[in-house]
């Protein structure tokens, strides 16, 4: 499984709960990005700049792979041969009223002429194209995958809008299991569920601070929901796709409340919760006639309290339930978006 994920349908990165949900989930989220775009910057949004400069995303140029991949722009036109022969066919035909997508001619190396001659596209200013959809999603799911598939990029392609994640082709409703569709909902379910974040504009600064802190426990944890949706998505029936990530999400939920309920035992509740009744009771009198005047005993249950915080914190540090991969998720919940409570259920 990879570390990192591409992006895909546009440009840009945007500035949503989305957006930083998956930085947080991945060690990086890669971004395609055409050459002319990093030789002029001010093209980018200013929110996908920032992220750039911070190191969370990381721009790939289309023109720097695709003349390694063989017959990337034959494969592609035999596809949509195919498709437009079944949508002639269909009742439904082309769909319209979808306004079309502008894609960078670097993205596209032979296809243009093809989809300009077939009518799917036409020619803006250059080196833009303008293509009807459904075909400029059929493009960019293809070209994010193929890009993900070389070892130089190794991704995982994500996608905000969840109808790019269904795999390529037009296959009879109920032929095959969608794995790939339901692997990236029940994903992005848990996400939502368990790695709460507060919306609006992105906050880049806090999410490399928490990356830099907790991130260690990031692959374990990848490792475990990537698990959990592989194995969801082997479930024909949406009730047990349903019921399943309700179970997940609950029991994770009720782990990280321990783990949470470990990570916020406070110096009071430890130390001066369990000190101060034997301290009441005469204990620290007891040490010697050195310590008989009130003042001297106060300041010796100082120190030795102190003293004892520093061992119990040390002893903190390295507690197991710290080290939990779902203790990232903790401390999201803790320090992401400190107003929220949490329950258990997974949303509807």
């Amino acid at each position: 499984m990879s570390n990192n994920a591409l992006y895909f349908p546009n440009i840009s990165v945007p500035s949503t709960v989305w957006t930083a949900q998956a930085i947080l989930y991945w060690d990086k989220l890669v971004s395609i990005v055409p050459l002319d775009h990093l030789d002029n910057p001010e093209r980018l949004s200013s929110n996908t700049r920032d992220l750039m400069t911070e190191g969370l995303v990381e721009p790939v140029m289309p023109s720097r792979y695709l003349y390694r991949i063989p017959e990337f722009d034959k494969r592609f036109i035999r596809y949509i041969e195919s498709t437009m022969d079944r949508w002639r066919k269909s009742p439904r035909r082309f769909p319209g009223g979808n306004p079309p997508a502008r894609i960078h001619a670097e993205k596209l190396g032979e296809i243009p002429d093809f989809l300009v001659d077939a009518g799917l596209a036409r020619r803006s200013e250059w080196p833009w194209y303008e293509i009807e959809e459904p075909f400029a999603g059929y493009f960019m799911t293809y070209l994010a995958t193929v890009l993900c598939a070389l070892p130089e990029v190794g991704a995982t392609p994500i996608t905000d809008r969840l109808a790019l994640a269904k795999p390529l082709g037009l296959t009879p409703a109920g032929a095959r299991i969608d794995r790939g569709l339901h692997a990236t909902k029940a994903r992005q379910v848990i996400l939502k569920a368990l790695l709460p974040v507060p919306a609006g504009p992105l906050n880049i600064h806090k999410l490399v601070e928490f990356k830099q802190r907790h991130g260690h426990l990031l692959p374990q944890l990848r490792t475990k929901i990537e698990l959990h949706s592989a194995r969801i998505a082997a479930f024909a029936s949406p009730e047990q796709r349903l019921l399943e990530t309700e179970a997940f999400i609950a029991d994770s939920q009720e782990q990280i409340d321990e783990i949470t309920a470990a990570m916020e035992l406070s110096f009071t509740r430890i130390i001066l919760g369990k000190i101060s009744p034997l301290l009441g009771a005469g204990l620290a009198l007891s040490y010697g006639t050195d310590l008989a005047n009130s003042g001297a005993a106060a300041g010796a249950a100082l120190s030795l309290a102190g003293t004892i915080y520093e061992v119990v914190s040390s002893i903190r540090a390295g507690r197991p339930l710290d080290t939990k991969p779902l203790a990232y998720f903790a401390h999201g919940q803790r320090e992401l978006a400190p107003a929220r409570s949490f329950g258990k259920k997974a949303p509807g």
